[in-house]
Parts: structure tokens; sequence; C-alpha cells
């Protein structure tokens, strides 16, 4: 017989793998969109990319907003376009295992199956993953 797993463990694998589904549905149809609407990389992009140019050059050469966005969530005022959708469905992936960390750190404090100090390092993970979401915890400044 198979060892049962802890129910924090369930919780977390659902609740992310669920998320990240319904994240990869919504970039796969910004993807359709924004290729059936004569959307691609031209060869001046991708040489960009590949000779390393910095970020401000290639948004602005290359983007739909044409600057540097002001806002990480920039494809916000663009969702009627493929492309902000398919950053829309990123997103979401990327917010799957903060959600899914809050709702293990929940059940580790609430459930008690395993001791204490799980579910403070789950806190604190939890914590570092939200400030770091919101902008609060950079590499760079």
């Amino acid at each position: 017989m198979r060892p049962k797993p802890p129910i924090s463990g369930v919780i977390y694998g659902e609740i992310a793998y669920w998320i990240a589904i319904i994240g990869m549905v919504i970039g796969i149809v910004g993807l359709a969109i924004y290729l059936g609407s004569g959307g691609v990389m031209s060869p001046d992009m991708i040489s960009d990319l590949l000779s390393g140019k910095n970020s401000t050059v290639l948004w602005e050469k290359h983007s739909i907003v044409r600057k540097m966005p002001e806002s990480p969530h920039w494809y916000v005022n663009y969702i009627d376009r493929g492309d902000a959708i398919a950053t829309l469905g990123i997103v979401i992936c990327s917010t799957s295992a903060i959600v899914a960390m809050w709702a293990t750190t929940v059940t580790l404090f609430v459930k008690r199956e395993v001791k204490i100090f799980y579910g403070i390092f789950a806190l604190v993970v939890s914590i570092i993953m939200s400030l770091a979401a919101i902008g609060i915890i950079t590499l760079h400044h």
C-alpha cells in the first residue's frame, strides 16, 4: 500500500495545477489571436533579441505600447490584443504558485498534521513570494 500524501501537499499541487492550466489556456488563446491577426516576430526583432539589445530599445521598437511600460501590468490597458491576453496567461501561471503556497500555509497551521516548523517556513516563503510578485522585493532597482 502506498503512503498517503499530506493534505498540504495535495492542496498545493491541485491549486497550482489548475490555476496553471487556466493560465496556459488563456495564453494559448492570446497567442492564437495574435497570430490570427497577422502578428509575427519580424527578422528585425529577432536580430535585436539575439544581439542583446536592452529592454528599453526592444519595448520602443517592437512592442504594442511603443515605450517602456511604467506599470508591470501594462497588458491590462491592451487586453483586446492577443499579445496582451497571452501575457495575462503568463501572469496567471506565475501566480499559481503564490496562491497555492498561501493555501498550503493555511492548511499547515489549521490541520497541524506536521510540525509547526513547516508552517512557519511556508509562511515565510508565502510572504517572500507575494512581496516579489507585487514588486517590493526585486533583483534590481
